[in-house]
């Protein structure tokens, strides 16, 4: 059982871990796309980046890992 719920919270770990790289990559292409259609500086694409592609998505895998179960 304890095995089970193990391999459950590996599955749903590696599904999060997959989606934040694929917001991850989706934000860094819109913030390149919108800056060199000249509606973004350099750094203002830099910081949406960071702010909006990046954060969220380590912040929801730093959450899940502190919830985690001590093994």
């Amino acid at each position: 059982m304890r095995e089970a719920s193990q391999q459950q919270l590996l599955r749903t770990q590696s599904r999060a871990l997959s989606i934040s790289v694929v917001w991850m990559l989706v934000a860094q292409v819109i913030c390149v796309l919108l800056w060199d259609a000249g509606w973004l500086t350099r750094p203002a694409a830099l910081v949406h980046w960071l702010l909006v592609g990046v954060l969220p998505p380590a912040l929801a895998l730093w959450c899940m890992e502190r919830a985690a179960p001590p093994e």
